[in-house]
């Protein structure tokens, strides 16, 4: 995954609902005084309905902001996860309204 800076979308339904049915990893963060926080990466054959389920179940922090890598074949989800998992342990999150 050359470019792990993809764009951040609010995370409200009009938003998600321009997210296509593929395989991808998705991250969802809120944003706080002291920056973005972490809330979920996950990977998934379906990124609309994951992230359709995700604005219910659980209902997710206040201000959140997303974004999604799509991953034509299934070892690049884990692949894309364990990337983005590592940017949070090594440098302290920027917001996503950066």
């Amino acid at each position: 995954m050359d470019d792990i800076e993809k764009p951040w979308h609010k995370f409200i339904k009009e938003e998600v609902d321009n997210v296509p049915e593929i395989q991808g990893v998705y991250e969802i963060a809120s944003v706080t005084p002291e920056g973005r926080k972490l809330w979920r990466i996950g990977k998934t054959p379906h990124l609309h309905t994951r992230l359709s389920t995700r604005l219910r179940e659980p209902p997710p922090p206040e201000n959140c902001y997303f974004r999604y890598y799509e991953a034509g074949v299934s070892k690049d989800l884990d692949i894309i996860e364990g990337k983005l998992y590592d940017r949070y342990h090594e440098t302290p999150p920027a917001s996503p309204e950066e």
